[in-house]
């Protein structure tokens, strides 16, 4: 599946350009914000050929020069000129990260996000989505007053390869990726069934039975995972979990059995098998159940990027694409 490229990308922008701001003094900031160059950048115009001088034979017309392509998009050209204007920002970017991981495969990565780009931006265009001139206007203006004002940020767009119009072009489309985002997850929800419960994890197969009948017995569930559990960071509190939805856990198996459970019920012993092949073993009580509570942040982050990306893994097996650079070099 197809990372998602570039959506959030305004936000880190008036971060970065915040941070310039505090510099008053005339050189600009060294990260550069990976955002890509739209690809309906209008090709550079040709020069008139020669008006050809007239002879007994017919001179057959000079062909107009092709600009060359990195590829096509469901028919749609993206330059390579735009392509190898955004290789060398990131390589820019990353010469200035001390802490930046070579990457030996970001020829690839680069091109698959300006493909990307073009994708959401031909499912805009299909969906109605505009940005207008004036919108544009609007937001490069609050990024002009984060950067500390013109000056500063003329110089990081210098520092950075962008003239302003090629910057303005990328805004627009980070801008009109934005709300196909937004439309593409509308239905998302914000709040959904959970449950918090409390759990005893072990390793020890007789030990994980002993424990079982005594929560059956009616010993107090915190007080057996203080004493037995071997996850420490929930143990010391008694084995609780908090409220979580379905997709949280790492334990597949353990939010099974918690979603299966009322209130004050305890599981079955719930073996899982590492890759390692050793076996640990789960006892689950439910504390409290609600059918519709908010998701934390994270969460809701995480179900609106899934739900983002399956769509734009739908248009990459849907689209036509041809690539004419060997990115991979």
């Amino acid at each position: 599946m197809k990372q998602l490229r570039g959506i959030f990308i305004l936000g880190l922008l008036l971060l970065l350009l915040a941070a310039c701001g505090k510099d008053t003094d005339s050189s600009a900031p060294t990260s550069a914000p990976q955002v890509a160059e739209s690809p309906n950048e209008t090709a550079p115009e040709q020069a008139a050929p020669p008006t050809a001088v007239p002879t007994e034979t017919a001179v057959p017309p000079t062909p107009t020069p092709t600009e060359p392509l990195a590829a096509t998009v469901n028919g749609q050209p993206l330059y390579l000129s735009v392509y190898e204007q955004e290789l060398a920002r990131y390589e820019q970017a990353q010469s200035q990260m001390a802490t930046a991981v070579p990457n030996p495969d970001y020829h690839d990565q680069v091109l698959q996000a300006l493909i990307e780009r073009v994708l959401i931006a031909q499912a805009a265009q299909a969906a109605g989505i505009v940005v207008t001139p004036a919108m544009v206007d609007e937001k490069l203006a609050e990024l002009r007053t984060a950067a500390g004002g013109d000056d500063s940020f003329n110089a990081w767009l210098a520092t950075n390869q962008w003239t302003e119009a090629e910057f303005r072009e990328a805004l627009a489309a980070e801008m009109i990726a934005g709300q196909m985002r937004d439309q593409v997850t509308a239905d998302v929800p914000r709040a959904v069934e959970q449950v918090r419960a409390r759990y005893i994890q072990v390793d020890d197969a007789a030990l994980a039975q002993e424990v079982w009948q005594r929560a059956q017995n009616g010993d107090d569930f915190a007080f057996l995972a203080q004493q037995y559990s071997l996850d420490r960071v929930t143990g010391d509190n008694g084995g609780d979990l908090g409220f979580f939805a379905r997709g949280s856990l790492l334990v597949p198996a353990v939010e099974e059995a918690a979603f299966a459970l009322q209130p004050g019920q305890v599981s079955d012993v719930v073996a899982v098998t590492g890759d390692d092949g050793r076996q640990t073993f789960y006892i689950v009580q439910v504390i409290e159940r609600d059918p519709q509570r908010g998701l934390e942040p994270d969460m809701q982050y995480a179900l609106l990027q899934a739900d983002f990306e399956a769509w734009l893994a739908d248009l990459w097996q849907q689209a036509d694409i041809v690539l004419m650079v060997n990115n991979g070099a």
